[in-house]
């Protein structure tokens, strides 16, 4: 049976989460021209084998919540948090109310969750760039988190952050998984 790994992918509105499941999920090569809200929530999900760095994982289903980060969804959250191993912070750097949104988000969920930081990503996506991303100031919200500054348009450098962060995941997971059979053995 295949273990089930269950990211969140949260962000302000307009910050490109779908875009980066897509990728994430093998579903897209990049944005496209026209803006769909998500409504609510929308499930990616995949099979695959874990990264040859975690290769005892064995194959797995990665399930990508790409929630929408519109407030008027904020009842659906709570369900949606239910066994999520880890978190995707998108945000668009460049949008002057996305920081207070993340502040808001982080407290939402990784910290109702009681999710450790190093369970999270947070991918600043550049929009309308051409394919480059300036450093951006990081928001305060998310200076404990793992981070990569790109933009959707560089499908290679959001495959490479993920595959970083889901090495570091999985080892994560393997780690809380002993201790809670060592706890149940003691």
């Amino acid at each position: 049976m295949n273990r089930v790994v269950k990211l969140l992918v949260v962000g302000p509105t307009k910050a490109g989460k779908s875009t980066i499941a897509n990728i994430i999920g093998e579903l897209s090569e990049g944005p496209t021209e026209q803006y769909r809200p998500t409504i609510g929530c929308r499930i990616v999900e995949l099979e695959r084998d874990p990264p040859p760095a975690v290769a005892q994982f064995g194959k797995f289903t990665l399930e990508l919540w790409d929630v929408s980060g519109d407030f008027k969804y904020e009842k659906c959250w709570g369900p949606i948090q239910k066994d999520a191993d880890g978190i995707i912070f998108v945000y668009d750097p460049a949008s002057p109310s996305h920081e207070e949104i993340l502040t808001q988000l982080v407290a939402m969920f990784p910290k109702a969750m009681q999710l450790s930081p190093k369970f999270c990503l947070a991918i600043a996506n550049h929009h309308n760039t051409g394919g480059s991303a300036e450093q951006a100031r990081v928001p305060k919200c998310m200076e404990a988190l793992e981070k990569h500054n790109g933009t959707a348009e560089d499908i290679n450098g959001v495959f490479q952050a993920f595959e970083k962060y889901l090495i570091k995941l999985l080892k994560l997971l393997g780690d809380k998984q002993r201790v809670e059979e060592e706890g149940i053995m003691a």
